[in-house]
């Protein structure tokens, strides 16, 4: 969080379940999510250190899946998001 400019001793804190964990320490905060210059959208997001042993983030139903429409072509590795 740090490096976004986000003080997680600051930030309100949840315990969240997913990718097989639960009980995983979850910091949110209101950002603006910039996708791809495409658009701009304020949301309230969360941030955990859980899934860095994996190297990735995890974007959410509420936030970005509700709000876009998400088609993946997964044997091309692609994926696209369709503003509406």
């Amino acid at each position: 969080m740090q490096p976004l400019g986000l003080d997680p001793l600051v930030s309100p804190i949840e315990l969240t379940a997913g990718l097989g964990s639960v009980n995983v320490p979850t910091h949110f905060a209101n950002i603006t999510l910039d996708v791809q210059g495409i658009s701009e959208i304020p949301i309230y997001a969360g941030f955990t250190a859980g899934l860095e042993p994996w190297g990735v983030g995890l974007l959410g139903q509420t936030g970005f899946f509700d709000r876009f429409n998400i088609h993946f072509k997964l044997a091309e590795g692609l994926c696209y998001i369709e503003v509406p």
